[in-house]
């Protein structure tokens, strides 16, 4: 898949925003390039929220496996974990769908929809990526409202 010049800035400065350390760097800069085509932007930051709370809840039962005492917790966020890598299946759906590179959108099913032991491992990886956007994100925002400030000279 041929990605925009804006794409492949954004994921240099992601690169160096998470030192190389994406697992799933095509198909994220994939579904960026398509959600930047399609004019998509809430769907994109949709997809990275989404991916974030994957993420964060991925964490959370790990920390919490094998722990007796915390056995209705780890059912719960089980639970909700579930139906979170569902809601980010169906973005991925949506990718593909808005997709007209016909080997991408395979990928995309056979990565992360199709019922397989590597499943849920791949929707993990892009999820962590996600979250990895997300911070990137929040961190950009976090910057521009500290250069929007100006210190006060009267003082």
């Amino acid at each position: 898949m041929v990605l925009s010049q804006e794409t492949h800035a954004v994921m240099a400065y992601f690169d160096q925003y998470t030192e190389f350390s994406v697992r799933k760097r095509n198909d994220l800069a994939a579904m960026l390039d398509i959600a930047m085509l399609h004019d998509e932007a809430e769907l994109w930051n949709t997809t990275v929220f989404t991916g974030k709370v994957v993420w964060s809840l991925y964490m959370k039962l790990r920390e919490l496996q094998g722990s007796a005492t915390a056995e209705e917790s780890y059912r719960r966020i089980e639970q909700e974990f579930a139906a979170v890598v569902n809601q980010l299946r169906e973005h991925i759906v949506y990718f593909a769908h808005l997709s007209d590179n016909q080997a991408f959108q395979e990928r995309l099913k056979e990565t992360y929809l199709h019922i397989h032991q590597g499943t849920i491992r791949n929707i993990v990886d892009l999820a962590h990526d996600l979250a990895r956007f997300k911070d990137m994100q929040h961190d950009e925002q976090r910057r521009s409202r500290k250069r929007s400030i100006k210190p006060d000279t009267d003082a």
